[in-house]
């Protein structure tokens, strides 16, 4: 299990190497980075196949704190929710690595780069293995260091540092609810071990705390219900949920890998991941369950229109981000936490692809040279090309409504999961009936682009032919690989749900096998019906003559409304005028008024005052004080000395002052004489003991 240990610890020892080797490494540093998060992702592996085969483990590092009956452990807890996070950040990781590698060489930056995605790298894996909260908000602010660092990276760029700072700060402002909720948790559990906090979580409902003790005033709280509200005021910052989704926009100024990390596998991923690990103590607050929804719910529905009418790619890969994490939100705050990490998992791996194949994707997208797609060609086959799109419509009715998807939504027993499931799903069924219809009817209208041999009747035959045998095949083809997709993904989602629903344990809910199965021969029938009518929707659409429309009024309510969301509904103007504005003014009148006219005249009144103290002190306490005590001692002293020569008998004190000296000198001539027999008598005396030392231990060895 030891082993283990090294999966965040590679990353980790990466960046120390990098930062102490400095620019010494120079383009060679993905040489150091590369290799370990390579071998952090096969520990991963490792520890996915433990925890299938012999379930969830701990382990504990080191003591880092003891007092009385508190006990802070540095511990990491792996189980099945933790494995699958660790699958998806280190393996998109050492993606970006080997991606960096290429991208950014002859940046001068190439070594600083390479150590702060390892250690952004390490912040997220330690966080998602964290055994408590004190490990989690120390992992959770080191990445949002990381994140200005590699926002930042391209320094000379004003945008990036203001994308950077702007980050940050709205970073910063949401983790004080996070830990404040930390804190409440803390005086509510005394304890801040994960695991130890879900256990006592349904036992603890009724604890109340006094948050103003301290000052003597009597107000109690039920702390239970209400932290939920302040740990999701964090995963809000980091997950860039309304009102604090204005700063990953602007971290597209980062480098293309630093905005795959941070979309696809770290950063936006840790709110929905903080609300699973803490689901147990989630479903005690329906109230907080309610708001995670409401704000995922309008997130998603903010940020997907805001993406439609966007230009900018980095911009619309953005505010996509933004919905998909909006829609994650509100899976957790519906119930369906296990749909809420499966959607978690597929969104990483697919905007890690998109982020690092935009470039690709954008050139291949060009049009052919010479190539025009006729609009006005109608195909022969219509009623073919009507068919198979009808018929890949009812598809996705039979994949999500009959079984294993479904679970996926209420294996947890949540009423909230099943009505979110059936509404999301019809909607989804609806618009993907309209998309199918509309794709495979421009897609085949003129058949693929071949070349074929022509020669005579032959060649006019087969151009009659082959269009419609081509659309059929491929119609065809696509139907049979939707089905086996269906399949793959039925017996996926039945192990996925099965797999992680232990890690999800919450003691209330109805165990998923008590659960009602919904009766498939009659409620099928409503997707059905309402692929159908998207499907009919689509054709009535797509049929009808459209009359010759005018000029759009600037004035109209759609071209505001257009507007609108073109400026993303002017959050960012919002919070310059309302926020930043005033603040930064604020700060101008604080320098102004109080620094400069109170703290500043202060300390030059107080410097004033001193010097003229000083003067003061020199004039009264020096000259007229200590300096005429010192020069009447020295006066008396002097007189002194004049009384005693006088008084005295001079020649008196000199005969005493000889005698003195003769006895001195008797002394020390006798002194002398005596000197060598006393050294000779302590040399004897010293050989002697020797001796006797010497022979005492030759007897006892």
């Amino acid at each position: 299990m030891a082993i283990f240990v090294l999966i965040p610890l590679l990353p980790l020892l990466a960046c120390l190497t990098l930062v102490l080797g400095g620019r010494r490494w120079g383009e060679s540093s993905h040489r150091v980075g590369i290799p370990a998060i390579s071998l952090s992702f096969g520990l991963s592996i490792l520890a996915f196949l433990e925890v299938v085969n012999h379930g969830p483990f701990s382990l504990s590092l080191y003591r880092l704190f003891e007092s009385g009956s508190l006990a802070i452990d540095i511990n990491v807890y792996v189980d099945q929710l933790t494995v699958l996070l660790l699958l998806l950040v280190t393996g998109v990781s050492t993606i970006v690595h080997v991606y960096s590698s290429r991208y950014m060489i002859g940046d001068p930056r190439y070594n600083r780069f390479f150590a702060v995605i390892a250690l952004f790298t390490f912040s997220m894996v330690l966080l998602v293995m964290s055994g408590n909260l004190l490990m989690l908000l120390v992992c959770w602010e080191v990445m949002g260091i990381c994140s200005y660092l590699l926002i930042s990276h391209w320094a000379q760029r004003s945008s990036a540092c203001r994308a950077a700072t702007k980050a940050f700060l709205v970073n910063a402002i949401a983790d004080v609810g996070l830990s404040f909720g930390i804190i409440l948790t803390f005086f509510t559990f005394k304890t801040l071990d994960i695991q130890t906090i879900l256990a006592r979580a349904e036992s603890m409902q009724d604890y109340t705390v006094n948050i103003l003790g301290w000052i003597g005033v009597d107000l109690h709280i039920y702390p239970v219900p209400l932290i939920p509200f302040f740990l999701f005021i964090g995963a809000m910052g980091k997950s860039a949920q309304m009102p604090f989704h204005v700063w990953l926009p602007f971290a597209m100024e980062a480098p293309t890998p630093v905005s795959a990390l941070i979309h696809a596998a770290t950063m936006v991923n840790a709110g929905p991941f903080l609300l699973c690990r803490l689901s147990p103590l989630l479903v005690l607050s329906p109230y907080a369950m309610t708001f995670i929804a409401v704000i995922g719910l309008l997130t998603a529905l903010f940020a997907a229109i805001v993406s439609l009418t966007q230009t900018d790619i980095k911009k619309i890969l953005a505010y996509s981000t933004i919905s998909q994490i909006g829609f994650m939100m509100m899976t957790c705050g519906l119930g369906a936490f296990v749909v809420a990490i499966f959607h978690l998992l597929a969104h990483g791996c697919y905007k890690a692809f998109f982020f690092l194949s935009t470039g690709n994707a954008l050139r291949s997208v060009e049009p052919a040279h010479g190539h025009k797609h006729n609009s006005q060609h109608l195909p022969q086959n219509r009623g073919t090309l009507y068919g198979g799109a009808l018929l890949l419509a009812c598809l996705p009715p039979f994949l999500l409504f009959s079984g294993p998807y479904e679970r996926m939504w209420g294996v947890l027993g949540f009423t909230s999961a099943k009505i979110g499931f059936w509404v999301i799903g019809l909607i989804t069924i609806f618009v993907t009936a309209m998309y199918l219809f509309r794709s495979i009817t421009s897609l085949f209208s003129q058949g693929p682009h071949i070349s074929w041999p022509t020669s005579g009747s032959q060649a006019r035959e087969s151009h009659a032919l082959q269009p419609r045998f081509v659309n059929g095949s491929i119609l065809c083809g696509l139907i049979l690989g939707t089905v086996l997709l269906g399949g793959i993904l039925a017996m996926f989602w039945t192990w996925f749900a099965n797999f992680l629903t232990p890690a999800l344990s919450l003691p209330r809910l109805v165990p998923h096998e008590e659960t009602t199965e919904t009766n498939f021969s009659v409620w099928i029938l409503v997707p059905i019906g309402v692929a159908i009518a998207g499907w009919a929707f689509a054709y009535l659409t797509s049929t009808q003559v459209q009359p010759q429309r005018p000029k759009s009024d600037p004035r109209s309510w759609q071209t505001s409304l257009y507007v609108l969301f073109w400026n993303k509904c002017y959050f960012d103007e919002i919070y310059d005028a309302y926020i930043v504005t005033p603040t930064l003014r604020f700060a101008n009148w604080l320098w102004r008024i109080i620094d400069m006219n109170i703290i500043d005249k202060s300390i030059h009144s107080i410097a004033s005052y001193s010097v003229l103290f000083a003067q003061w002190l020199w004039r009264v306490v020096d000259i007229k004080g200590i300096d005429r005590i010192v020069i009447g001692i020295g006066e008396e002293s002097v007189g002194l000395s004049r009384w005693l020569w006088r008084v005295v008998d001079i020649s008196w004190l000199e005969q005493k002052v000889g005698q003195v000296g003769k006895q001195a000198d008797t002394a020390g001539q006798l002194l002398q004489e005596a000197e060598p027999r006393t050294i000779q008598h302590q040399l004897l005396v010293m050989i002697l003991w020797l001796v006797l030392a010497t022979g005492i231990l030759y007897i006892l060895v």
